[in-house]
């Protein structure tokens, strides 16, 4: 079980490294630091477009079959949000999803689990699948900054 210490370096790891992707794209990007609530960047893009990045980060050395947490409110949200998968060989993966298609991934998991195991409690927690974003693999084009 991970520190607390690792859970945070962890996670500023993928802060930083999404603020530095974007920054190397041409955007200018900036950290809250954990300042803004469910804010970890703030992106101006080459379209004068601003907007808001929740980045989830998770280092972990196996994939298969892993599943991702995702916030209850998201319908309410407009961020994007990028997830940073780091593997056991610190490969570093970033998937790009806007927050309603994550939000459509969440209640198809959500209603699919649910189906299947109909004793269980209908408030399951938000989770998806890590092969489920598979097709917003460094899809950077999604956050509509051009």
């Amino acid at each position: 079980m991970p520190t607390q210490e690792e859970k945070t370096l962890t996670s500023l790891t993928g802060e930083f490294l999404v603020a530095s992707k974007l920054c190397q794209m041409g955007y200018f990007a900036s950290l809250t630091l954990k300042n803004y609530p469910e804010t970890d960047i703030f992106v101006l893009g080459k379209n004068h477009k601003q907007i808001a990045i929740q980045v989830k980060t998770q280092r972990e050395k196996n994939t298969k079959n892993h599943q991702l947490w995702v916030p209850e409110k998201i319908e309410k949200t407009t961020n994007s949000f990028v997830y940073v998968w780091i593997n056991e060989y610190d490969m570093i993966d970033c998937y790009v999803i806007p927050s309603k298609d994550l939000a459509n991934l969440r209640n198809k998991g959500r209603k699919d689990y649910i189906d299947s195991h109909p004793n269980v409690s209908k408030d399951q927690l938000s989770m998806i699948k890590v092969e489920e974003l598979q097709p917003f693999k460094d899809k950077w084009n999604l956050l509509g900054l051009d």
